[in-house]
Protein backbone atom coordinates (compact mmCIF):
# COMPACT_ATOMS: atom_id res chain seq x y z
CA UNK A 1 0.00 0.00 0.00
CA UNK A 2 2.83 2.10 0.30
CA UNK A 3 4.07 1.65 -2.75
CA UNK A 4 0.61 2.70 -4.43
CA UNK A 5 0.78 5.25 -2.45
CA UNK A 6 4.02 6.75 -3.74
CA UNK A 7 2.66 5.98 -7.50
CA UNK A 8 -0.84 7.49 -6.85
CA UNK A 9 0.99 10.51 -5.59
CA UNK A 10 3.51 10.82 -7.80
CA UNK A 11 0.73 10.88 -10.84
CA UNK A 12 -0.90 13.18 -8.86
CA UNK A 13 1.49 15.47 -7.78
CA UNK A 14 2.44 15.37 -12.38
CA UNK A 15 -1.07 15.81 -13.09
CA UNK A 16 -1.33 19.49 -10.93
CA UNK A 17 1.32 20.87 -11.68
CA UNK A 18 0.45 20.65 -15.60
CA UNK A 19 -2.71 21.53 -15.20
CA UNK A 20 -1.92 24.40 -12.97
CA UNK A 21 1.18 25.51 -14.78
CA UNK A 22 -1.50 25.33 -18.42
CA UNK A 23 -4.12 27.29 -15.90
CA UNK A 24 -1.36 29.88 -15.45
CA UNK A 25 0.19 30.49 -18.33
CA UNK A 26 -3.37 31.56 -19.99
CA UNK A 27 -4.22 33.92 -16.75
CA UNK A 28 -1.31 35.86 -17.32
CA UNK A 29 -1.44 36.68 -21.15
CA UNK A 30 -5.31 37.54 -20.50
CA UNK A 31 -4.20 39.81 -17.32
CA UNK A 32 -1.32 41.09 -19.82
CA UNK A 33 -3.84 41.73 -22.45
CA UNK A 34 -5.86 43.59 -20.30
CA UNK A 35 -3.10 45.99 -18.94
CA UNK A 36 -1.25 46.68 -22.42
CA UNK A 37 -3.84 49.99 -22.86
CA UNK A 38 -1.77 51.53 -20.07
CA UNK A 39 1.39 51.23 -21.82
CA UNK A 40 2.82 54.14 -23.23
CA UNK A 41 1.13 56.21 -20.19
CA UNK A 42 3.66 58.43 -17.75
CA UNK A 43 6.36 55.29 -17.15
CA UNK A 44 4.01 52.84 -17.32
CA UNK A 45 6.37 50.25 -19.77
CA UNK A 46 5.84 46.95 -21.38
CA UNK A 47 8.10 45.65 -18.67
CA UNK A 48 6.35 47.23 -16.09
CA UNK A 49 3.05 45.12 -17.13
CA UNK A 50 5.49 42.35 -17.13
CA UNK A 51 6.34 42.74 -13.75
CA UNK A 52 3.03 43.83 -12.61
CA UNK A 53 1.09 40.84 -14.15
CA UNK A 54 4.33 38.60 -12.87
CA UNK A 55 3.02 39.65 -9.21
CA UNK A 56 -0.40 39.53 -9.79
CA UNK A 57 -0.07 35.62 -10.38
CA UNK A 58 -0.06 34.45 -6.60
CA UNK A 59 -3.45 35.15 -6.02
CA UNK A 60 -4.32 33.79 -9.60
CA UNK A 61 -2.27 30.48 -8.36
CA UNK A 62 -4.60 30.69 -5.04
CA UNK A 63 -8.13 31.03 -7.01
CA UNK A 64 -7.32 28.42 -9.49
CA UNK A 65 -5.42 25.74 -6.74
CA UNK A 66 -8.66 23.70 -6.22
CA UNK A 67 -9.73 23.40 -10.36
CA UNK A 68 -6.25 22.58 -10.80
CA UNK A 69 -6.34 19.09 -8.22
CA UNK A 70 -9.87 18.38 -9.92
CA UNK A 71 -8.81 18.63 -12.93
CA UNK A 72 -5.39 17.41 -12.79
CA UNK A 73 -6.16 14.31 -10.66
CA UNK A 74 -9.10 13.71 -13.14
CA UNK A 75 -6.99 13.77 -15.72
CA UNK A 76 -4.08 11.76 -13.96
CA UNK A 77 -6.61 8.91 -12.56
CA UNK A 78 -8.30 8.69 -15.60
CA UNK A 79 -5.33 7.60 -17.53
CA UNK A 80 -4.52 5.13 -14.51
CA UNK A 81 -8.56 3.64 -15.11
CA UNK A 82 -8.24 3.73 -18.96
CA UNK A 83 -5.09 1.32 -18.93
CA UNK A 84 -6.86 -1.01 -15.82
CA UNK A 85 -4.49 0.12 -13.53
CA UNK A 86 -6.62 1.02 -10.92
CA UNK A 87 -8.26 -1.83 -11.26
CA UNK A 88 -5.68 -3.85 -10.66
CA UNK A 89 -5.02 -2.13 -7.42
CA UNK A 90 -8.65 -2.97 -6.50
CA UNK A 91 -8.16 -6.27 -7.37
CA UNK A 92 -5.29 -6.27 -4.74
CA UNK A 93 -7.99 -5.35 -1.82
CA UNK A 94 -7.73 -1.94 -2.45
CA UNK A 95 -10.89 0.26 -2.01
CA UNK A 96 -11.38 3.94 -2.83
CA UNK A 97 -11.25 4.97 0.69
CA UNK A 98 -8.39 3.01 1.09
CA UNK A 99 -6.37 4.62 -1.97
CA UNK A 100 -7.31 7.67 -0.36
CA UNK A 101 -6.04 7.37 2.55
CA UNK A 102 -2.79 6.60 1.23
CA UNK A 103 -2.89 10.02 -0.48
CA UNK A 104 -3.09 11.62 2.81
CA UNK A 105 0.76 13.07 2.69
CA UNK A 106 0.46 14.40 -1.34
CA UNK A 107 -2.63 15.93 0.50
CA UNK A 108 -1.18 17.74 3.09
CA UNK A 109 1.76 18.92 0.91
CA UNK A 110 -0.52 20.39 -1.13
CA UNK A 111 -2.53 22.32 1.83
CA UNK A 112 0.72 23.10 2.88
CA UNK A 113 1.93 24.49 -0.98
CA UNK A 114 -2.04 26.60 -0.49
CA UNK A 115 -1.55 28.04 2.97
CA UNK A 116 2.39 29.26 2.47
CA UNK A 117 0.85 30.82 -0.98
CA UNK A 118 -1.92 32.36 0.41
CA UNK A 119 -1.08 33.71 3.95
CA UNK A 120 2.39 34.90 2.73
CA UNK A 121 3.07 35.50 -0.54
CA UNK A 122 -0.31 36.69 -1.84
CA UNK A 123 -0.62 39.56 0.44
CA UNK A 124 2.65 40.81 -0.22
CA UNK A 125 2.68 40.23 -3.90
CA UNK A 126 -0.58 42.08 -4.14
CA UNK A 127 0.50 45.44 -2.20
CA UNK A 128 3.89 45.32 -4.14
CA UNK A 129 1.82 45.14 -7.88
CA UNK A 130 -0.35 48.52 -6.46
CA UNK A 131 2.82 49.79 -5.65
CA UNK A 132 4.48 49.22 -9.10
CA UNK A 133 1.40 50.48 -11.14
CA UNK A 134 0.62 53.77 -9.02
CA UNK A 135 4.26 54.57 -9.62
CA UNK A 136 4.67 53.79 -12.92
CA UNK A 137 1.76 56.09 -13.64
CA UNK A 138 2.34 58.66 -11.02
CA UNK A 139 -0.36 58.24 -8.88
CA UNK A 140 -0.30 58.84 -5.50
CA UNK A 141 0.63 56.04 -3.29
CA UNK A 142 -0.08 56.05 0.34
CA UNK A 143 2.62 54.88 2.64
CA UNK A 144 2.15 52.07 4.30
CA UNK A 145 3.95 50.69 7.68
CA UNK A 146 2.67 48.01 9.66
CA UNK A 147 -0.63 48.18 10.00
CA UNK A 148 -1.92 51.95 8.99
CA UNK A 149 -1.49 54.21 6.20
CA UNK A 150 0.05 57.42 6.65
CA UNK A 151 0.52 60.33 4.07
CA UNK A 152 0.85 64.35 4.10
CA UNK A 153 -1.74 66.79 4.15
CA UNK A 154 -0.66 70.38 4.77
CA UNK A 155 1.69 70.52 7.60
CA UNK A 156 0.41 67.74 9.18
CA UNK A 157 1.44 63.91 8.81
CA UNK A 158 -1.81 61.88 9.22
CA UNK A 159 -2.17 57.95 10.28
CA UNK A 160 -5.30 56.27 9.53
CA UNK A 161 -6.18 52.86 10.60
CA UNK A 162 -9.12 51.96 8.64
CA UNK A 163 -10.13 53.94 5.62
CA UNK A 164 -13.85 52.70 4.19
CA UNK A 165 -14.69 52.40 0.55
CA UNK A 166 -17.18 55.50 1.38
CA UNK A 167 -14.44 57.96 2.55
CA UNK A 168 -15.59 56.90 6.45
CA UNK A 169 -11.96 56.76 8.66
CA UNK A 170 -11.89 54.62 11.83
CA UNK A 171 -8.22 55.36 13.60
CA UNK A 172 -6.90 58.24 12.46
CA UNK A 173 -3.94 60.35 13.88
CA UNK A 174 -2.64 63.86 13.57
CA UNK A 175 1.02 65.13 13.76
CA UNK A 176 1.33 68.79 13.77
CA UNK A 177 4.75 69.35 12.39
CA UNK A 178 5.31 72.72 10.25
CA UNK A 179 9.27 72.46 10.34
CA UNK A 180 11.32 69.21 10.32
CA UNK A 181 12.24 68.29 13.78
CA UNK A 182 9.51 70.32 14.91
CA UNK A 183 6.39 68.89 16.87
CA UNK A 184 3.51 71.60 17.59
CA UNK A 185 0.84 68.74 18.95
CA UNK A 186 -1.10 65.94 17.89
CA UNK A 187 -4.86 64.68 18.20
CA UNK A 188 -6.53 61.44 17.63
CA UNK A 189 -10.05 60.68 16.85
CA UNK A 190 -12.09 57.80 16.77
CA UNK A 191 -13.86 58.12 13.64
CA UNK A 192 -13.65 60.62 10.91
CA UNK A 193 -14.39 62.02 7.53
CA UNK A 194 -13.36 63.59 4.63
CA UNK A 195 -15.60 65.81 2.38
CA UNK A 196 -15.31 68.95 0.36
CA UNK A 197 -12.07 69.58 1.69
CA UNK A 198 -12.29 69.39 5.35
CA UNK A 199 -12.56 66.57 7.82
CA UNK A 200 -14.95 65.72 10.01
CA UNK A 201 -13.75 64.50 13.47
CA UNK A 202 -15.89 62.67 16.25
CA UNK A 203 -14.71 61.84 19.61
CA UNK A 204 -11.33 64.06 19.41
CA UNK A 205 -8.29 63.71 21.82
CA UNK A 206 -6.23 66.66 21.77
CA UNK A 207 -2.69 67.31 22.58
CA UNK A 208 -0.81 70.98 22.27
CA UNK A 209 2.88 71.33 23.39
CA UNK A 210 3.62 74.45 25.08
CA UNK A 211 6.99 75.16 25.62
CA UNK A 212 8.06 72.10 28.10
CA UNK A 213 4.34 71.24 28.81
CA UNK A 214 1.47 69.66 26.93
CA UNK A 215 -2.07 70.42 27.12
CA UNK A 216 -5.11 68.41 26.58
CA UNK A 217 -8.49 68.28 25.89
CA UNK A 218 -11.25 66.26 24.33
CA UNK A 219 -13.87 67.73 21.83
CA UNK A 220 -16.75 65.42 21.17
CA UNK A 221 -16.49 67.27 17.66
CA UNK A 222 -14.15 69.49 15.23
CA UNK A 223 -14.17 70.14 11.72
CA UNK A 224 -10.35 70.33 10.26
CA UNK A 225 -9.45 71.98 6.58
CA UNK A 226 -7.49 69.88 4.09
CA UNK A 227 -5.39 70.30 1.56
CA UNK A 228 -5.73 67.02 -0.30
CA UNK A 229 -9.48 65.44 -2.14
CA UNK A 230 -11.16 62.81 -0.92
CA UNK A 231 -10.71 60.42 -3.29
CA UNK A 232 -6.55 60.60 -2.03
CA UNK A 233 -8.10 59.64 1.02
CA UNK A 234 -9.96 56.65 -0.23
CA UNK A 235 -6.43 55.24 -1.89
CA UNK A 236 -5.92 53.69 1.66
CA UNK A 237 -8.81 51.60 1.56
CA UNK A 238 -7.64 47.96 2.23
CA UNK A 239 -8.82 45.28 0.92
CA UNK A 240 -9.18 41.65 1.95
CA UNK A 241 -6.79 40.56 -0.68
CA UNK A 242 -3.84 42.88 0.87
CA UNK A 243 -4.46 40.85 4.14
CA UNK A 244 -3.18 37.33 5.16
CA UNK A 245 -5.64 35.32 7.40
CA UNK A 246 -4.82 36.10 10.69
CA UNK A 247 -4.78 39.92 9.96
CA UNK A 248 -8.13 39.58 8.53
CA UNK A 249 -9.49 38.52 11.63
CA UNK A 250 -8.05 40.92 13.74
CA UNK A 251 -8.84 43.57 11.21
CA UNK A 252 -12.55 42.91 11.04
CA UNK A 253 -13.02 42.45 14.63
CA UNK A 254 -11.45 46.12 14.59
CA UNK A 255 -14.18 47.03 12.54
CA UNK A 256 -16.81 46.12 14.56
CA UNK A 257 -15.52 47.66 17.39
CA UNK A 258 -15.48 50.73 15.50
CA UNK A 259 -19.11 50.65 14.05
CA UNK A 260 -17.92 49.85 10.54
CA UNK A 261 -19.29 47.09 8.28
CA UNK A 262 -17.37 44.59 8.20
CA UNK A 263 -19.37 41.87 6.55
CA UNK A 264 -16.91 41.41 3.24
CA UNK A 265 -13.72 40.81 5.83
CA UNK A 266 -15.56 38.52 7.43
CA UNK A 267 -16.70 36.66 4.28
CA UNK A 268 -12.92 36.75 2.96
CA UNK A 269 -11.82 35.55 6.16
CA UNK A 270 -14.31 32.38 6.17
CA UNK A 271 -13.66 31.26 2.71
CA UNK A 272 -9.79 31.41 3.35
CA UNK A 273 -11.05 28.96 6.12
CA UNK A 274 -12.66 26.58 4.34
CA UNK A 275 -9.93 26.70 1.12
CA UNK A 276 -8.28 23.38 2.89
CA UNK A 277 -11.05 22.13 3.03
CA UNK A 278 -12.18 22.40 -0.61
CA UNK A 279 -8.57 21.13 -1.59
CA UNK A 280 -9.85 17.76 0.47
CA UNK A 281 -12.64 17.55 -1.66
CA UNK A 282 -11.35 18.14 -5.08
CA UNK A 283 -9.18 15.61 -3.83
CA UNK A 284 -11.48 13.11 -2.93
CA UNK A 285 -13.87 13.38 -6.36
CA UNK A 286 -11.02 12.44 -8.34
CA UNK A 287 -10.64 8.92 -7.26
CA UNK A 288 -14.47 7.67 -7.13
CA UNK A 289 -15.03 9.74 -10.44
CA UNK A 290 -11.98 8.28 -12.06
CA UNK A 291 -13.13 4.90 -11.12
CA UNK A 292 -16.62 4.62 -11.93
CA UNK A 293 -15.93 7.11 -15.46
CA UNK A 294 -12.35 6.64 -16.01
CA UNK A 295 -12.48 3.77 -18.45
CA UNK A 296 -15.50 4.79 -20.66
CA UNK A 297 -13.81 8.36 -21.41
CA UNK A 298 -10.82 9.32 -23.60
CA UNK A 299 -8.74 11.75 -22.52
CA UNK A 300 -10.45 14.29 -24.36
CA UNK A 301 -13.35 13.60 -22.60
CA UNK A 302 -12.11 13.61 -19.07
CA UNK A 303 -10.05 16.68 -19.58
CA UNK A 304 -13.20 18.19 -20.38
CA UNK A 305 -15.19 16.71 -17.77
CA UNK A 306 -12.34 18.02 -15.34
CA UNK A 307 -12.47 21.67 -16.89
CA UNK A 308 -16.40 21.75 -15.96
CA UNK A 309 -16.13 20.38 -12.90
CA UNK A 310 -13.46 22.97 -11.53
CA UNK A 311 -14.35 25.71 -13.00
CA UNK A 312 -18.07 25.23 -11.92
CA UNK A 313 -16.99 24.70 -8.54
CA UNK A 314 -14.71 27.88 -8.80
CA UNK A 315 -17.83 30.05 -10.36
CA UNK A 316 -20.57 28.47 -7.84
CA UNK A 317 -18.24 29.31 -4.70
CA UNK A 318 -17.32 32.65 -5.98
CA UNK A 319 -20.91 33.59 -6.96
CA UNK A 320 -22.28 31.85 -3.70
CA UNK A 321 -20.00 34.16 -1.53
CA UNK A 322 -20.14 37.28 -3.57
CA UNK A 323 -24.43 36.77 -2.56
CA UNK A 324 -23.44 36.48 0.50
CA UNK A 325 -22.17 39.40 0.70
CA UNK A 326 -24.58 41.39 -0.88
CA UNK A 327 -27.77 39.80 1.46
CA UNK A 328 -25.79 39.91 4.44
CA UNK A 329 -25.80 36.02 4.76
CA UNK A 330 -23.95 34.16 7.42
CA UNK A 331 -20.54 33.90 6.36
CA UNK A 332 -19.36 30.21 7.65
CA UNK A 333 -22.19 28.78 5.55
CA UNK A 334 -21.58 30.44 2.20
CA UNK A 335 -17.96 29.70 2.55
CA UNK A 336 -18.77 25.98 2.83
CA UNK A 337 -21.71 25.11 1.70
CA UNK A 338 -20.03 24.38 -2.33
CA UNK A 339 -17.51 22.63 -0.92
CA UNK A 340 -20.19 20.05 1.00
CA UNK A 341 -22.54 20.04 -1.94
CA UNK A 342 -19.14 18.64 -3.76
CA UNK A 343 -18.31 16.35 -1.07
CA UNK A 344 -21.82 14.77 -0.85
CA UNK A 345 -21.43 14.06 -4.58
CA UNK A 346 -18.23 12.22 -4.03
CA UNK A 347 -19.61 10.54 -0.96
CA UNK A 348 -22.31 9.52 -2.93
CA UNK A 349 -20.50 8.19 -5.81
CA UNK A 350 -18.65 6.00 -3.46
CA UNK A 351 -21.63 4.42 -1.58
CA UNK A 352 -23.70 4.16 -4.82
CA UNK A 353 -20.72 2.02 -6.90
CA UNK A 354 -19.80 0.52 -3.62
CA UNK A 355 -16.10 1.52 -3.82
Amino acid sequence: MTLLGRYLGRELSWGVAITLSALVAIAYFVTFAAEMGHIGEEDFTSQTAVLYVLLRMPRIIHEMFPAAVLIGGLFAFGGLASSNELTIMRATGASVLGLLWQLRKIGLLLILVALVNMEWIVPSAERTAKVVKADALHQSIMEFSGDAFWMRDGDYFVRMDHVGHDGVVAGVEWMEIPHAGELRGFSYAERAAHQQGEWTLDQVRITRLEGRGAVSEAVERLVHPSSISGDFVRLASRTPEDLSTFDLFHYARFLERSGIDANQYWHTFWSRIAAPFGLMVMLILTLPFSVTEGRSLSASRRLVMGIFLGIGFYLMNRVLLNTGEIFQFNPVATAFAIPLLFLAVALWMIQRRGL
